[in-house]
């Protein structure tokens, strides 16, 4: 009895999300004892660099709950009274939507007002982390990092599932090839193991590796698997509706966790827009805006609060291209000699408006980073669109071997 197509994908992308799982908790695991064979050693420490602050950050959501009980309370009120209202009058799906998505966007934004300086560079990563810890606050239990690394780290490894699962999905957008698909899905889930094979030997320097992994409690899972998700949601279908406002939505509160995703979404909606879907690109935007208050009220709080070494005094010039790749710990030529020919070629084989949409964001991201000071030692800041280059590259790797095939086959 032969498995439909779509049960075999579940099942694989379920192996390479546990395979990548499983490989997290061994290093885990092992952190007090040598390192596994072929694998750097990593040192449990439960907030290690930034961490900490996107800890402190936590505590200071928690706090801000608890000191301005009386002024958050109130909105949260209204903010709830006036969701019912609109929900009372109103039978259209999509006005719903907005409606709900922008309540939540009121009460981030006011929180974030509310709150100190922390030194935090973004709050995303930090606010949903502390929306798993508040009942457990709540309940007056206390609260350190090893107790709060018990809770982000499962966060963590979801969102790393998360983002294997979105990776096979967009595959499958981009090509109607399951085999493109699970190679793309398969190279996310092995990357960890993959990169390790970087001739120049630094791609674990600096935390990288580890923040991958998700043990250091960054940004980078949670960043990834929003853009993905919210990707694949507004990509996948036409016309204004509930999931179109749901997709923005994400790459709004994705643009909360990191700035920069902000490109991605409007490479998205300018997609849609290009493509015609003029209603999907405007819920999208109508859903993603939601989030921007938040955003706007953050930035005083966070980069710019932060003095040189942490975040530099000149953050973007020109000259900073010369070396955010020749100098990078992973993006450097002989890795990307390897990746960007064949996911070049893969893009060609690619559905028009998919590659069109990926192509894009990987380019806006890529040349915003390319004039960024910390890129060389920060390869984590393009992990976001490492998925994207992958379905490209498995699209290519899969048109390479068909040729083969085809030439292989001919008769002599």
């Amino acid at each position: 009895m032969s498995v439909p197509a779509r049960h075999r994908g579940i099942a694989i992308v379920g192996a390479l999300a546990a395979f990548q799982v499983l490989l997290t908790l061994l290093v885990l695991a092992r952190s007090s004892h040598r390192a596994l064979p072929g694998f750097p050693l990593y040192r449990y420490n439960p907030l290690e660099g930034d961490g900490y602050a996107y800890y402190s950050a936590v505590r200071e959501l928690l706090n801000t709950w608890q000191r301005d009980g009386r002024l958050l309370l109130p909105v949260v009120l209204v903010v709830a009274v006036a969701l019912a209202v609109v929900w009372r009058r109103s039978h259209r799906p999509l006005v719903r939507a907005l409606a709900s998505v922008w309540a939540c966007g009121i009460v981030v934004a006011v929180l974030v007002e509310r709150i100190r300086f922390t030194g935090a560079g973004q709050i995303g990563w930090s606010l949903v982390w502390s929306a798993l810890v508040l009942p457990y606050r709540a309940a007056g239990l206390p609260l350190d990092p090893k107790i709060a690394f018990a809770f982000g780290l499962p966060l963590s490894l979801l969102c790393n599932a998360v983002t294997i699962a979105m990776t096979y999905a967009l595959g499958r957008l981009a090509s109607d090839r399951q085999s493109v698909a699970v190679i793309a899905a398969a190279l996310v889930a092995f990357f960890p193991v993959v990169m390790l094979l970087d001739p120049a030997h630094k791609s674990a320097q600096n935390g990288t590796w580890q923040i991958l992994l998700g043990l250091s409690m960054y940004t980078e899972p949670l960043s990834t698997a929003l853009v993905l998700a919210g990707m694949f949601v507004l990509i996948r279908g036409r016309g204004g509706s509930v999931d179109a406002v749901g997709g923005g939505a994400l790459l709004g509160l994705a643009s909360l966790v990191r700035v920069s995703n902000g490109l991605i979404a409007a490479c998205v909606i300018v997609g849609l827009l290009v493509r015609g879907d003029r209603d999907r690109a405007l819920a999208s935007a109508g859903g993603g805006l939601a989030f921007l208050p938040a955003v706007v009220l953050f930035w005083p709080k966070g980069y710019p609060r932060l003095k040189p070494p942490v975040f530099p005094a000149h953050p973007f010039e020109l000259v900073y291209a010369r070396t955010a790749w020749t100098h990078s710990l992973l993006w450097h030529p002989s890795v990307l000699v390897v990746i960007v020919p064949i996911a070049l070629l893969g893009a060609f084989y690619a559905d028009r408006f998919v590659a069109a949409v990926l192509g894009s964001s990987v380019i806006a991201t890529a040349v915003f980073y390319t004039f960024y000071a910390g890129t060389p030692i920060h390869p984590r800041f393009l992990f976001v669109i490492v998925p994207f280059v992958f379905v490209f590259w498995a699209a290519g790797a899969a048109a390479i071997a068909s040729t083969g095939a085809r030439l292989y086959d001919r008769p002599r």
